[in-house]
């Protein structure tokens, strides 16, 4: 009679693959998957917003990146009338407005945290010394 010795990497059931189909050490589980380097819409968005492009001003030829590009025609839109175009406008004005009227943390040191500094030390300071006496 022969006794089967039982190990826990031969164990298979649930969260546990039988040994020749798991996936081998240092071996990606999707081998053809996106390569490295590879652009996605982002990096393509971005890519687009801040490549230079031509345009004529006045009568005179600029280069300007593509979102000022953009910009440059909503702002025109809305200049000429067309309500959807004034509303992102607006929006976008708003909410940059509201960025730059954050409050500004302090920057001075108040009569309040000295306060609480010098409470901080004497509590923390005393105890150090204890210790170190000991």
């Amino acid at each position: 009679m022969k006794l089967l010795m039982t190990n826990d990497d031969d164990e298979i059931g649930f969260k546990r693959p039988p040994k020749g189909t798991r996936f081998k050490p240092g071996r990606s589980g999707n081998p053809n998957g996106r390569p490295r380097g590879r652009k996605n819409l982002t990096t393509d968005l971005a890519a687009l917003m801040t490549k230079r492009i031509p345009i004529r001003k006045d009568g005179e030829l600029r280069h300007v990146t593509g979102r000022e590009a953009l910009l440059l025609r909503l702002f025109e839109k809305a200049v000429g009338g067309d309500l959807k175009a004034s509303a992102q406008i607006f929006a976008m004005v708003m909410k940059t407005d509201n960025q730059d009227l954050a409050e500004p943390a302090p920057q001075a040191v108040t009569d309040k945290d000295r306060e609480i500094i010098k409470d901080f030390l004497r509590r923390n300071v005393t105890s150090l010394n204890q210790d170190e006496d000991q």
